[in-house]
């Protein structure tokens, strides 16, 4: 859309903040019928019911939380939390349709050996090697993203500021929302902390890996945004956590489950109606992920010290597959202004009736 052409990355010319729709090729013929009955005869009844049972999910969640805050011993209050929080948030994606999801570990390195001279056919689960205090960097595509992570991990989240890179933790209820809000330009002083001490603390008390999305706001899938340099502020180096980088994309025929803009309950209605939905997640293998050294660099197979972001970025951009664009988080509080405020404006000019922009 011309309107919003000023969010179109020049470089690449992608515009990485509308809700992306399938190609003119995938919605004639027989397609278009279906989604039509999709979108007005069956899909309104199936995502009823499945409102009603996500309802009675974040209900038995709320009830879990309350009973975990009970137990006293990390270790116990963990595993409390991993079983209940974890298999809720893994029924929620079913209820959504995201019934099977598509998990790899994978390698990017070609022709990659195994220890015992062989190639190695049989890749780790993804996850196995994650601890509490851990770091997961992630691209952040949709709250699909924070119920996945749930369901692996039940992690802790963070929240970034875009200009001192200090974070904060916040629930897995305010993960789940912030996709619908405006990226933070600050934080609090009182709020802010170094993701050192949310690590070191995630670790001491047992509350799971600390998941850090550098981007600093969801995208639409097509691209990637600039990523904030999360480690070039000293006090974020913790030479004790281990770095893990995950990709998430979503493979979609009419709806697309990413999430960048638009009212959160009204995409959760529309991605509802459809009877599946698609979630693919790669995890770099272990062994090919950076690390912190004491230093405060990263190491490589040869103990060469690289730039930590740098490496971080050049590994999520050869994982996800996807292309580097100019903007940033910065650039999405601006482009969310403009658009709710057009928004608001078509809404006034036609009798406060609701219009689809």
């Amino acid at each position: 859309m011309e309107k919003y052409s000023k969010w179109r990355d020049l470089g690449t010319g992608i515009q990485p903040f509308l809700q992306p729709v399938p190609a003119r090729s995938e919605q004639q013929g027989l397609r278009r019928v279906l989604n039509a009955a999709k979108s007005y005869i069956v899909g309104p009844i199936i995502a009823t019911v499945r409102l009603a049972l996500l309802g009675a999910i974040a209900v038995a969640d709320a009830v879990s939380v309350a009973i975990g805050t009970l137990v006293a011993v990390p270790s116990i209050k963990r595993g409390w939390t991993r079983c209940t929080r974890g298999l809720l948030a893994r029924l929620a994606l079913s209820v959504i349709g995201f019934y099977l999801i598509d998990a790899k570990t994978v390698s990017l390195q070609k022709g990659r050996r195994s220890i015992n001279g062989t190639a190695s056919k049989k890749r780790k689960a993804p996850g196995a090697t994650v601890q509490s205090g851990d770091i997961i960097i992630a691209n952040h595509v949709s709250y699909v993203d924070i119920l996945y992570l749930i369901a692996k991990y039940t992690p802790v989240f963070v929240e970034m500021d875009n200009a001192t890179t200090f974070a904060r933790p916040i629930t897995a209820w305010e993960a789940l929302r912030a996709p619908a809000r405006m990226p933070p330009a600050l934080l609090q002083a009182k709020d802010a902390q170094t993701l050192k001490s949310i690590t070191e603390e995630a670790r001491l008390k047992k509350l799971g890996p600390v998941i850090v999305f550098p981007e600093s706001a969801t995208s639409n899938g097509r691209a990637l945004l600039q990523l904030l340099p999360v480690f070039e502020e000293f006090g974020n180096l913790d030479e004790k956590s281990t770095i893990h980088i995950m990709a998430f994309k979503y493979p979609f025929q009419s709806f697309s489950p990413a999430y960048s803009v638009g009212n959160q309950m009204g995409h959760l209605f529309e991605l509802c109606c459809q009877v599946y939905n698609s979630i693919s997640v790669r995890v770099l293998e272990h062994e090919e992920a950076p690390r912190v050294a004491n230093s405060g660099m990263f190491c490589d197979s040869d103990a060469e010290p690289v730039d930590l972001d740098e490496a971080v970025n050049e590994k999520l951009l050869q994982l996800s597959r996807l292309r580097m664009t100019k903007l940033t988080a910065m650039d999405k509080r601006d482009f969310l202004a403009f658009y709710y405020k057009r928004a608001k404006g078509y809404s006034n000019s036609n009798n406060g009736q609701p219009i689809t922009i």
